[in-house]
């Protein structure tokens, strides 16, 4: 470790001085990859607080956003609503629209019947 200059020595004396452990040092060819723990008070609090066998990040009861209830308020008047008229509707992209129309069709809220050119999205 020696080679690398006085970095090495105070890192580890700044970890010492913290309480953390010492970082883990591996050499990758012309670079070092230096590996830090979190601190063991800090560690032990947040894996006491974590629930076991709980996915992360599964969406439960996702709201829609307010774009996504005005499209759906329109195919619930009965109106043939279209990303483009959503995007006109809010000054978004079309693009954009495309992606609010996906996730309610993910949501199972809306489906779409009919040919792609000339089609239509309705309420589930």
């Amino acid at each position: 470790m020696e080679q690398w200059g006085s970095g090495y020595k105070r890192i580890s004396e700044d970890c010492a001085a913290g309480g953390y452990p010492l970082p883990e040092w591996t050499e990758l060819g012309a670079v070092m990859r230096i590996s830090f723990s979190p601190h063991p008070e800090v560690s032990a609090s947040a894996s006491a607080n974590v629930p076991v066998n709980v996915p992360v990040n599964v969406p439960v009861n996702v709201p829609v956003n307010p774009r996504q209830k005005w499209f759906m308020y329109q195919l619930s008047a009965g109106k043939r609503v279209k990303a483009r008229y959503l995007a006109e509707q809010f000054g978004i992209t079309e693009k954009t629209a495309k992606r609010d129309i996906a996730s309610l069709k993910a949501l199972n809220k809306i489906a779409f019947r009919g040919a792609p050119k000339n089609g239509y999205y309705l309420l589930v």
